[in-house]
């Protein structure tokens, strides 16, 4: 009987050895933001917590080595949106993503609308359009803009899509994350 508590004793502290010499600080984290305060009775949350899943409207806080901030997919639109009717090739519509992007971090850092892509249950992924002519949804999101501390972006981005069927997930890919954030639309 000892000996059985030794053993439990010595894999219990070599677990949290294990554990605690991780160095995944350096790793993006993505999350959902979270509006209320948690529970101080509340047990904390395991190490490595399942992704939860993003709907239009939600906020994600996203944390990098080079920045920390927030992205909210607002609204997805691909209905009665003019954009430059000669740009589109047979079968296909202009749609809009209004997007949200807040800086929580301590350094500036730049945002982009081609980081942001339309992802179909078939596999296949739109890019955003790049362009800000025609009668699109304002105001537009900025092709290349720099975010200080405490400000926010905001602003719609065109995208070209098939006519029939709509995206099944919103993709955030900037280079400082090793997975998009992704939203799902309903």
């Amino acid at each position: 009987m000892r000996a059985a508590t030794i053993l439990l004793t010595a894999a219990v502290l070599l677990t949290g050895a294990t554990a605690c010499s991780s160095s995944d600080d350096d790793k993006p984290a993505v999350s959902k933001a979270s509006t209320t305060q948690a529970d101080e009775t509340s047990p904390s949350p395991s190490p490595t917590p399942s992704p939860e899943k993003l709907k239009v409207g939600d906020t994600a806080s996203i944390s990098t080595s080079d920045a920390k901030f927030t992205a909210t997919v607002l609204k997805y639109q691909d209905k009665g949106i003019k954009g430059v009717p000669e740009m589109l090739s047979a079968g296909q519509k202009w749609a809009a993503l209004e997007v949200k992007v807040c800086n929580t971090g301590t350094d500036g850092f730049g945002i982009s609308p081609l980081v942001w892509s339309l992802a179909y249950a078939d596999g296949a992924r739109i890019e955003a359009a790049g362009m800000n002519a025609g009668e699109l949804p304002q105001p537009l999101y900025p092709m290349d803009a720099k975010v200080k501390v405490g400000d926010c972006v905001r602003g719609y981005i065109a995208f070209q899509v098939p006519q029939a069927g709509r995206p099944e997930r919103v993709l955030y890919s900037p280079d400082s994350l090793d997975e998009p954030a992704e939203w799902w639309v309903k």
